[in-house]
């Protein structure tokens, strides 16, 4: 029950995240554009940490996939997992509880 709050919370942070790109920037603007906005050598910076200490298949079959996408795309689908994260704690605490007390 612990683990509910903090999953609840971070989906919900991610869901507002994700919302303040889709609203503040053209929908379809990559992450990479928006990495680049913040520090125009980002992008660079994670290929060369990405190159340097992970096989090559992680830069072309993750990494740039997901740098392409839309922006907001990340953080809505971060907070999905957190959502269900939430909603599956919850579903099971509930049943926890009802085999405990029966009615």
């Amino acid at each position: 029950m612990s683990v509910l709050r903090p999953c609840t919370i971070i989906a919900v942070g991610f869901f507002v995240a994700a919302f303040a790109l889709a609203i503040t920037i053209p929908p379809d603007t990559s992450l990479a554009a928006v990495l680049a906005l913040v520090d125009p050598l980002l992008p660079g910076r994670i290929h060369g940490v990405i190159a340097n200490y992970l096989p090559p298949w992680v830069w072309a079959d993750v990494m740039l996939p997901l740098l392409l996408r839309p922006a907001w795309l990340f953080p809505a689908t971060i907070g999905i997992v957190f959502g269900g994260a939430a909603l599956t704690l919850h579903s099971t605490a509930q049943t926890r509880r009802s085999r405990h007390h029966p009615r």
